[in-house]
C-alpha cells in the first residue's frame, strides 16, 4: 500500500471518527443488551442524565425511572418489543441530582448478522420545556393542581361520555370557610398557605381517574367518573373532616363547606352547576363546615 492510500485511509478514519463525535455529541441515544442493561451511551445522553457512561454501563434503566409511570406503559412497551417491532411513547425520568425530564423516546430491536435479536437500540428526544409548557398551560400555578379551563374540557368530554354510555357523574364544590378573613387578618402569604395545603389534602384522597381543579379564588371543583350521588356525598364528608382536624394554619382553625351533586341528562351544564352551586350555598347558610347534597 502507498504512502497516498495510508494517508486517504487515515483521512477517512479521522472523517468517520469526527462524525461519529458529532452524533454522540449532539443525539441522545443508548444500547442495551437483551435483558435491557445498558451497553452504550452518547455523550449528549451522559450531560442531560448526569451520570458518565462508566456509572452507566450494565445498570438497568430503572436508573432513571418515575416511580409514579404506570406499569401498564412498559407493559405496553414490551409486548412491543417483544414483537420485534418499534416502540415510541413518551417518558418522565430523572437526571442523578433528582432533576425531572421529558422525553420522547424510540425504540428498536437490533439483531445480529444471523436475524437473531442481541438488544435495543433508544433515540431520544429531550421534551422537557414543552412538557413544562403544557402543564403551566393546564395547572393552577399556586396550588399546582388542574386549572379551570383544564377542568371545563375534561368537564365536557365527560357529559359526551355520560351522554353515550350512561356512565354516572358527579361533582363536588369546595369552598373555604371565612377565607377573606384569613387574608385580612394573617395576610396573602398566609392565605396562599391555605390554598395550597387544603389542595393537597384534597388531591391525595382522589381516586387516579379524579379530577380537582382550582374553581376561583378559595374554591374548588372535582369531578368524580363512575360515581353516584352516595359516594359523592361520602367522599365530601371524608374530605370535610380531614380538613377540620388537620392543622392548616396554626393560628386558626380552618373549614370548608361543600356542595355536592349527581349529573343527568335532563340538565344542561349551566343547571348543573347552578344546582351544586345552591347545594354549596345552602352549607354555608347552614353555619358552614358541612356537606349538602342536591
Amino acid at each position: 500500500m502507498n504512502k497516498l492510500s495510508i494517508d486517504l485511509n487515515v483521512k477517512k478514519f479521522n472523517d468517520i471518527e469526527i462524525l461519529q463525535n458529532i452524533i454522540s455529541e449532539s443525539v441522545l441515544y443508548t444500547t442495551s443488551d437483551i435483558d435491557a442493561n445498558i451497553t452504550s451511551v452518547s455523550k449528549a445522553f451522559e450531560k442531560l442524565t448526569g451520570y458518565s457512561e462508566k456509572e452507566l454501563i450494565g445498570k438497568n434503566h430503572n436508573l432513571f425511572r418515575d416511580p409514579k409511570t404506570p406499569n401498564s406503559f412498559y407493559e405496553e412497551m414490551w409486548d412491543t418489543l417483544e414483537k420485534n417491532r418499534q416502540f415510541k411513547g413518551e417518558l418522565k425520568n430523572y437526571t442523578k441530582n433528582k432533576d425531572v425530564y421529558w422525553t420522547s423516546v424510540t425504540i428498536n430491536p437490533m439483531f445480529d448478522k444471523d436475524g437473531i435479536k442481541i438488544g435495543y437500540a433508544a433515540y431520544r428526544e429531550n421534551i422537557t420545556n414543552t412538557k413544562k409548557l403544557e402543564y403551566l398551560s393546564t395547572h393552577d400555578t399556586l396550588t399546582n393542581i388542574y386549572n379551570r379551563e383544564y377542568f371545563n374540557k375534561t368537564f365536557e368530554h365527560e357529559i359526551k361520555n355520560h351522554k353515550r354510555y350512561g356512565h354516572n357523574m358527579s361533582l363536588i364544590l369546595v369552598d373555604i370557610d371565612h377565607f377573606k378573613n384569613v387574608n385580612d387578618t394573617y395576610g396573602h402569604n398566609e392565605g396562599d398557605k391555605v390554598l395550597t395545603k387544603i389542595a393537597q389534602i384534597i388531591k391525595n384522597n382522589l381516586r387516579e381517574n379524579d379530577i380537582v381543579a382550582r374553581w376561583g379564588g378559595e374554591e374548588f371543583v372535582i369531578l368524580l367518573s363512575n360515581t353516584k350521588l352516595s359516594g359523592a356525598f361520602l367522599l365530601a364528608e371524608k374530605l370535610r373532616k380531614k380538613i377540620e382536624i388537620d392543622i392548616i394554619l396554626k393560628q386558626k382553625k380552618i373549614t370548608a363547606s361543600f356542595g355536592v351533586g349527581m349529573y343527568t341528562n335532563k340538565e344542561s351544564k349551566t343547571t348543573f352547576f347552578e344546582k351544586i352551586d345552591n347545594a354549596l350555598y345552602s352549607a354555608k347558610d347552614n353555619g358552614r363546615n358541612c356537606v349538602v347534597k342536591c
